[in-house]
């Protein structure tokens, strides 16, 4: 078991205490401390896990993300691999349920956990969310989910493992792709009952930061096929909120937030009124999309956890 870990000290006390509960223990566990600038190195000493330290930012061409998991790596000696997020919060059965679809599917395996909330701003990643599973299990299948993915370490090797994705700031997309065109099937699950996470605990700052660095870099990294079923879905949507007086339109918001009421029970603590008010949530996604785009494709660069990377 592999865990990238930048500034995660809270987030990794968790993590570890639960991963110690395990019905099925891992045959090791490695933290990499990816030059952290808080405690994170001696949490994970404190249970007594390997713990890999780099005190310096990745090399030239590298995303931090990726160069922890590739350090970690090479520290391994698991035949299986299983790469989690320091932000997940699994439960005890969750390693062999894991395990299960792993032998039942093989090749690659990832998980989206369930979204855990304590407070109001969280709810804003409603639609990212929404798309990232659209795009990953509903439509054709693309990428995977990077806060957990199990896959063989022979598989890992002819893949090239996060060393041919060394430069993606969206990496779990590009691995999962990668996997499939090197003929590793992928198979892509919801967390539900089985492992949780709060993706940006830290703040409102913290969730746009997060999301600006993925959202216009993911969408267009997908296919264009997958792009146009999105993108349509999206205009009519956009449809139903600026033509609100049309009586066809009113019948088309109430189904489209009784669809969103229905997809959210499944990925997250949403509450009824975040799909009775869908548009704030469109609206904010639409505006962090365009921000997104002018990070990515004029600035060239975005802000994650105090670093400044370099995007192309």
């Amino acid at each position: 078991m592999i865990i990238p870990a930048r500034n995660e000290e809270k987030n990794l006390d968790k993590l570890l205490y639960l991963l110690q509960k395990q019905t099925y223990k891992p045959y090791e566990v490695i933290v990499v401390n990816d030059n952290s600038e808080d405690n994170t190195e001696e949490v994970a000493k404190r249970y007594g896990v390997k713990v890999v330290s780099l005190y310096e930012d990745p090399p030239e061409g590298w995303v931090g993300k990726n160069w922890a998991i590739w350090n970690g790596y090479l520290e391994s000696r698991g035949e299986i691999l299983l790469f989690l997020d320091a932000d997940v919060e699994p439960r005890e059965e969750f390693i062999e349920v894991m395990l299960s679809n792993y032998e039942r599917y093989g090749g690659l395996i990832s998980c989206w956990p369930y979204q855990r909330f304590e407070k109001f701003y969280e709810h804003l990643n409603f639609i990212f969310n929404i798309g990232a599973v659209i795009t990953m299990c509903a439509i054709k299948k693309e990428g995977a989910f990077g806060p957990s993915m199990m896959i063989s370490r022979e598989d890992y090797e002819k893949v090239g493992g996060h060393k041919e994705v060394r430069d993606k700031v969206v990496e779990d997309l590009h691995f999962g792709n990668l996997c499939i065109k090197k003929g590793v099937p992928v198979n892509n699950f919801l967390g539900g009952e089985y492992i949780k996470f709060r993706m940006y605990p830290k703040g409102l700052k913290d969730l746009i930061q997060g999301f600006t660095k993925n959202i216009a870099k993911g969408a267009f990294s997908i296919s264009l096929l997958n792009f146009l079923l999105v993108f349509l879905y999206i205009t009519g949507v956009y449809g139903s909120i600026f033509y609100f007086r049309s009586t066809v339109l009113n019948f088309l918001y109430a189904l489209y937030a009784t669809q969103l009421f229905a997809i959210q029970r499944r990925l997250g603590d949403y509450k009824w009124y975040d799909a009775f008010f869908y548009p704030l949530h469109f609206l904010f996604f639409l505006s962090i999309f365009l921000y997104s785009i002018i990070r990515i494709f004029f600035v060239k660069t975005v802000i994650w956890k105090g670093r400044k990377i370099r995007v192309g």
